[in-house]
């Protein structure tokens, strides 16, 4: 802790990943599993295509943070993480943004705990367990050869796209690093290989960072949504979000049936297909990037991955 930092005491739990996990079911539906809860997707954050939710932010938040706010590290949360991320914030005036930019908000909660589901929190999620000091963090990783499939073909995903403006800065690059071994090479990278490079970047970031405190912990978005014991590790997951600093367990209630009520974002059609379709370059880049993931989480361990690529 840093001395003279200001802090939030809510009991707190902060769910994040690379996007594309589930991210906007947490917020929608947790509220309804745990008591005394309040969930939330990305508050603050602006979805061009939700005009209807726009309006609902703009009401909460103002109409500066719901338009040209989201391009200032000071209030949106995205350009901090992107900022804090690749050094152009210091921790001091990054941790004073998070306090900022949550504490009315959350404070004028009525229900005692609070849980934030967001992809959003990446760069900064290290400062907002200092800033929240009765908080604990989930992070959802996901197979990368489904992740980058669903983040391509997702209409409402903007990474690295015409829209994603490089003079805004809100997402981070390898030419953010000089020392990153792509930073030369990242011009003439594919869309396909950059999205490869993001999803290593992001979760080693949280990951190594966290990875430590007691107060963190990983869990596999095919064990939560699609796995036959599902039930058992959401379960396990439910249990740590409330077991706040071992003082206060917040009761739930798990209905296996709400897992099926996933939240999707809506599709483009065709654009990647399934990794039993790819060519052997496209195995090779993301096992270029990704090997380190395929390894600790186990995924890959098809007969038919990387040896013979193409179904039989």
């Amino acid at each position: 802790m840093v001395i003279g930092m200001k802090q939030i005491e809510k009991d707190s739990v902060f769910i994040s990943s690379t996007g594309r996990t589930g991210t906007q079911f947490f917020g929608k539906f947790l509220s309804k599993q745990i008591n005394n809860c309040y969930s939330v997707h990305e508050p603050a954050a602006v979805w061009i295509t939700r005009p209807r939710e726009w309006y609902k932010k703009r009401k909460i938040f103002g109409l500066f943070r719901a338009t040209i706010g989201q391009f200032f590290p000071s209030t949106s949360m995205f350009k901090l993480s992107a900022d804090r991320a690749t050094g152009r914030i210091d921790d001091d005036k990054a941790r004073e943004y998070v306090y900022k930019q949550r504490k009315d908000y959350v404070e004028n909660i009525r229900e005692p705990l609070y849980v934030e589901s967001s992809t959003h929190i990446f760069g900064v999620i290290g400062l907002i367990a200092e800033v929240f000091p009765n908080s604990n963090f989930i992070f959802v990783i996901r197979d990368p050869r489904t992740w980058i499939r669903s983040a391509y073909n997702a209409f409402e995903y903007l990474l690295y796209s015409v829209l994603d403006f490089r003079f805004f800065e809100a997402s981070v690059r390898a030419i953010d690093f000089p020392n990153d071994p792509y930073y030369f090479e990242w011009k003439h990278m594919s869309k396909f290989e950059k999205y490869c490079w993001y999803y290593n970047f992001l979760n080693s970031y949280v990951i190594d960072k966290m990875k430590d405190k007691t107060n963190f912990k990983v869990f596999r978005f095919e064990d939560l949504f699609h796995n036959k014991n599902r039930k058992g590790y959401f379960d396990e997951m439910l249990h740590f979000a409330t077991n706040i600093n071992h003082s206060q367990n917040y009761k739930y209630s798990l209905e296996e049936n709400m897992l099926d009520n996933k939240v999707h974002s809506r599709s483009k059609k065709g654009l990647l297909g399934h990794w039993k379709t790819w060519g052997e370059d496209k195995i090779k880049i993301i096992q270029k990037h990704c090997k380190r993931w395929f390894d600790e989480y186990n995924y890959g361990k098809e007969p038919n991955w990387g040896t013979d690529y193409r179904e039989e």
